[in-house]
This record gives C-alpha cells, structure tokens and sequence, in this order.
C-alpha cells in the first residue's frame, strides 16, 4: 500500500447549531455551541488512517496546538511534518450549521498558512515515488506543492477549497485528479449545471480526472471520455460538517490500496454517509470495519 501525504490544514472547529442559517438583517440564535478538532488536512487524514492506510500529515499548528496534534496521533496519523509556531495561533474555524443539515463555515487561518517550503520539499524528497499526495486551499504555496510533484511523477489529488485567488490561479492540470463540490465548482467555471461545471473544468485544466461531489445527490467521476455517477446511500442525516473530508480520505485510502477511482469513490460514499449521522468533525469519522464489504 503507499503511504498517503496530507498537505492540508489543522484548526479548532467551533460549530453553532441554528434553527437556520443566518441572512442579512435576520439573525438568529444559537442552540447549542460544540468545539473540536477539525481542518481539512485533519479530517482528511484522520479518514484515510481510518479507512486502514499510512498517512502523514504536513501542516502547522501554533502555540495553542498540543490539543490537536494529540488528537492525530490518537488517530495514527503521522505527525512528524506538523510544524509548531511558537508565535502564531492554530487556525480556527466557525460553522454555523441549521436543523436542515445546511452550513457555512468561516476560517480564520492561522499557523498552517506558514508552512515553509523547504518542509514541503522534504516530505515530498521522503515518500518519493511511494506515495499519493492530497492538497487543500488552505495550506500555503499550493501551487509549489502541485509543481513539486509533478516533477516527481507522484499522483496527487487536489482540492481547491476555500477558493480564494491564490487557489484560483494553482496549475492544476498537473495534477492527477480535482475534487471539489459545486459550490467550488460554481465560483471556479461559473457554471451551475453539474455537467457544464465537469467540462468546464476539463477546459481549463486538460489532464486531471475530475470528482465533482454533490452531497445527497451522490458525486461524478469524469476521465478521458469516460463519465460515471457514485450514487449516495440514503441516511437520516444529523450534521454534515466532516462528510466531504471523511469522502476525501476513504477516496484517497481506496488509491493507495490501488482500488480503481470508482471502487475507491463507492467506499468513500459509504463511509461519508456514516459520517452524517454523527455528530462532530474528527469524532464523527467511522473506521473502515463499519463500513458494509462492497465488490
């Protein structure tokens, strides 16, 4: 199995449950108020180490991260590239998440935007040709991590969330496969419809296989000429806040155990409607035996 490698970032999540999701000129009241750890790079890597595969981690916390770096270890994820930064703070993000399962979350970034690029370099020279890279929008010098292993001929599958302009000019055609859901995809091609969004987005970066995730609607896996629909599996849903990063890293987890895309994308189905019925973002990760067996 290669080992899998998280470009990503690490945050404490804060997670407010309302009625519904705020508007301009109508506030609303919380009901309940969670805290935790979370992160794209985190969520991620706790999910794939979940789902059975060898993942490490390259990020930074700051001062105030000892709570979360603990949290990964607890989880098997390997540590060794998470930087601390004595003078900056762990990012934070605030979720706002109503009873019909809608959200929004707000980041602060922190530490994980101040990763060095001799860091990147190292974990990318250490696993060289052994491994399956994953990068999220929030870590720094993006576009370097793309650049650096393509030259190394490693897979690595990009997700370009938040978009922010930095992410927007990433050269994402040298990467091996684009995950992101429509939201991103809508602000990336200007498109709404799933279809035109899929080929607007092999437009612009020719070569990537595209994953387009559309929550309970299932997701698309699009390569060379080929299309196919990952259905969902039909859930009382009670708090969606981890599910694209637990469907990011069983995805991820299937690849290094050399599944094809589509195998890989059912178990990450799977594993991320499990996730929903649960509440929280690291804690709400299941472990791959949980999972029903599928062919």
């Amino acid at each position: 199995m290669k080992r899998i490698v998280v470009f990503g970032s690490i945050s404490y999540d804060r997670t407010l449950r309302v009625p519904r999701l705020p508007e301009p000129g109508r506030g609303v009241m919380a009901s309940a108020v969670t805290t935790g750890v979370g992160g794209k790079g985190a969520n991620v890597s706790v999910a794939a180490a979940r789902a059975g595969a060898l993942v490490s981690l390259v990020s930074a916390v700051g001062a105030d991260g000892d709570r979360a770096v603990q949290a990964l270890v607890e989880a098997g994820v390997d540590v060794t590239g998470v930087e601390r930064h004595p003078t900056a703070a762990t990012a934070e993000v605030v979720i706002h998440l109503a009873d019909d399962q809608t959200e929004f979350g707000t980041t602060v970034p922190g530490a994980d935007r101040l990763v060095p690029i001799a860091s990147f370099d190292a974990a990318i020279e250490q696993f060289r040709g052994g491994h399956i890279g994953y990068l999220d929008g929030m870590i720094n010098d993006g576009a370097h991590v793309i650049r650096a292993m393509a030259r190394r001929g490693a897979p690595l599958v990009v997700n370009p969330s938040p978009v922010h302009p930095d992410v927007a000019v990433w050269p994402m055609e040298r990467a091996t496969v684009i995950m992101l859901n429509q939201g991103e995809a809508r602000t990336l091609t200007g498109e709404s419809d799933e279809h035109r969004q899929i080929d607007a987005m092999h437009r612009l970066h020719a070569g990537p296989a595209i994953v387009l995730t559309m929550g309970s609607r299932g997701a698309w896996y699009s390569a060379r000429q080929h299309r196919a629909h990952i259905p969902t599996v039909e859930v009382q849903a009670v708090d969606s806040t981890a599910a694209g990063d637990t469907f990011a890293g069983y995805f991820l987890a299937g690849l290094a155990r050399a599944e094809t895309p589509e195998q890989a994308l059912r178990h990450a189905a799977h594993a991320a409607a499990l996730c929903v019925t649960r509440h929280g973002s690291l804690e709400s990760i299941p472990v791959r035996h949980e999972l029903p067996v599928i062919a």
